[in-house]
């Protein structure tokens, strides 16, 4: 045979063998694609359906980020969320950082440097060295090295909502294309979860604004006065918008604006309740009717100094924000609902006010309507008792009247003198029981007011019982009826301060508090505790003594005799008319 033939069958003979061998080899690596294909979809499905099992969006967040971690395989993940202005980094969450390495860093990032390039351009970003890029910013001290960098935005109805930043690729291997792809595609599932999370969120957000409404408006039509919906209405604003300190300021029938209850939250500072909130930027959040919300930075403004003065009151540092929203229902001033945050940030406020808006106007308007109930039941009471009056004028007191004349017409008839002493003796008891009867009818013409401050006072007793351990003594001294609206509600005033400070600071077991009316209006809170200094300057007592040296007085705190504290108010007489001299004739 030809050696030419043989040469070009084996020629063949070998191209087949390696067409075959190419063949088995592709069919293998793609098998392999296959197989990690499928990995990769089972590692994409099993990261996706914990992010959509979770309701709560603080939980979603973190799960989307732990997800991306595990599913490209990365050491280090964050979820930055865009502040309302988009410009920054509002929260920050982070994943295989520890608390502690947290603590050391320092504050979180705002989104300045390589993490900024995703704000200013929202697509993926892959780097093999994130340190030597143009725009990285540098390492805060302690911060944990990392070198290779992916990240990817989330998106929210064509809104960015936020970024996804993933570092040091584990083997120290850059992530790849299809690491870009797996996290785009997690990014797009984490948008719809995130929205549904916000959606749950707001759902349950306006039932338990609905239910503090609720509540809010039950308590101020049950309660005999204001001062514990008050505290509920604080109460319940500072838990609903995560604020530091909320705080409610009425109008008093002077017109000026005195806080009236104050909600802290965990914060351990002084209650300045019953503080008068004074100033022309006052008088224009009044008149404004609108929600202000005041957020430090910027140019000088005299408009801050309401926000200034209330977060000095508070314990709060300056660097934090203040909404106040007016209490309005009709033309006239109610006041205002204080909110402070501890800190400028922005999300928790912006948030907040839609929500507390309308439920503030609910409860000006529910306000007045347990104002106007009691009113309306005080003139019921005054008709009820004007019509009991007539009755006994009418009815018993002419009867007895036509009967003490009958029985005066027949005493001269009398020939014993023993029934003319009887009968005269009868007609000075008729003479006198028609004039209590007469002197019971004036009382019922009027409504001691007595009464209402020493239900108040009681309240207050009560509710100090509970922290001091034990219930105060109350002694009253004269009429506090004739002191007037102003001076009552001073009276009140002092005592809550009172007793507050002894609650605080005393370490008491006896507290008895004293009003006397005898010489203008006294108070003393004396307690057998630990005493203070008599420099101390706390925010209440500073504030009664400005209530006292308006009207002329003083106050005073004092060691008292055998251990403890003395406090002592004291308000001279209001000057009376000068009444001209009449020489007897």
């Amino acid at each position: 045979m030809d050696r030419g033939l043989l040469d070009d069958a084996s020629s063949h003979a070998r191209a087949d063998a390696l067409d075959l061998t190419d063949l088995l080899t592709e069919i293998a690596a793609r098998g392999d694609a296959a197989h990690q294909t499928r990995e990769q979809l089972g590692s994409l499905l099993d990261a996706v359906l914990p992010v959509r099992a979770e309701p709560q969006l603080p939980e979603v967040l973190g799960r989307i980020v732990r997800s991306a971690c595990e599913l490209v395989h990365a050491r280090y993940g964050a979820l930055g969320v865009l502040s309302p202005d988009g410009r920054q980094l509002s929260q920050f969450v982070t994943h295989g950082i520890s608390d502690e390495e947290r603590r050391r860093i320092g504050e979180p990032p705002r989104g300045r440097g390589v993490l900024g390039l995703l704000l200013r351009d929202a697509r993926p970003l892959r780097l093999h060295d994130l340190r030597t890029h143009p725009a990285s910013y540098g390492m805060p001290p302690h911060h944990p090295v990392m070198r290779s960098f992916l990240g990817a935005p989330i998106r929210i109805r064509d809104a960015v909502y936020g970024n996804l930043y993933l570092t040091e690729k584990e083997g120290g291997d850059d992530f790849t294309a299809q690491d870009e792809s797996l996290l785009g595609a997690l990014a797009t599932v984490a948008g719809v979860a995130i929205d549904n999370a916000r959606l749950y969120d707001r759902s349950r957000t306006r039932q338990l604004w609905a239910a503090a409404t609720s509540e809010l408006v039950q308590s101020l039509l049950e309660a005999e006065d204001e001062d514990l919906p008050l505290a509920l209405l604080a109460a319940r604003v500072g838990e609903l918008t995560g604020a530091a300190v909320a705080a409610v300021a009425l109008c008093d029938d002077a017109g000026s604006l005195v806080l009236r209850a104050v909600s802290f939250g965990d914060r351990a500072v002084e209650d300045p309740s019953g503080v008068l909130l004074t100033g022309p930027g006052w008088e224009e959040l009044l008149d404004a009717r609108q929600p202000v919300l005041h957020v430090p930075g910027g140019p000088p403004d005299p408009r801050a100094q309401p926000a200034e003065e209330a977060r000095s009151l508070c314990g709060l540092d300056p660097d934090g924000s203040t909404a106040f929203v007016p209490l309005a229902a009709g033309r006239g001033r109610v006041g205002l609902l204080l909110t402070a945050w501890a800190d400028a940030e922005e999300a928790g406020p912006t948030d907040a006010m839609p929500q507390v808006a309308p439920f503030a106007l609910q409860a000006g308007a529910a306000l007045l309507a347990a104002r106007a109930q009691r009113d309306r039941a005080r003139v019921a009471l005054l008709e009820d008792r004007d019509r009991i009056a007539r009755d006994m004028h009418d009815n018993v007191v002419q009867r007895l009247f036509a009967t003490g004349l009958s029985l005066q017409s027949a005493v001269p008839l009398a020939r014993h003198p023993v029934v003319r002493e009887r009968l005269g003796d009868a007609v000075d008891e008729l003479d006198a029981a028609i004039r209590e009867i007469r002197e019971a009818i004036f009382g019922l013409h009027t409504v001691d007011p007595d009464l209402g401050v020493l239900v108040v006072l009681d309240r207050i007793i009560e509710t100090y019982a509970g922290s001091l351990g034990f219930t105060p003594e109350l002694v009253v001294e004269g009429r506090l009826g004739t002191l007037g609206e102003s001076l009552r509600a001073d009276a009140v005033a002092v005592v809550r301060e009172g007793l507050a400070n002894v609650a605080r600071h005393a370490a008491a077991s006896a507290v008895r508090v004293t009003l006397s009316t005898a010489h203008g209006l006294d108070i003393t809170v004396v307690d057998n505790g630990v005493g203070t200094s008599p420099d101390a300057a706390r925010s209440g007592l500073v504030n009664l003594r400005k209530r006292a040296l308006a009207r002329g007085g003083s106050l005073s705190l004092r060691p008292a005799e055998g251990g403890g504290t003395l406090l002592s108010w004291h308000v001279p007489p209001a000057p009376g008319p000068t009444r001209p001299n009449r020489a007897r004739s």
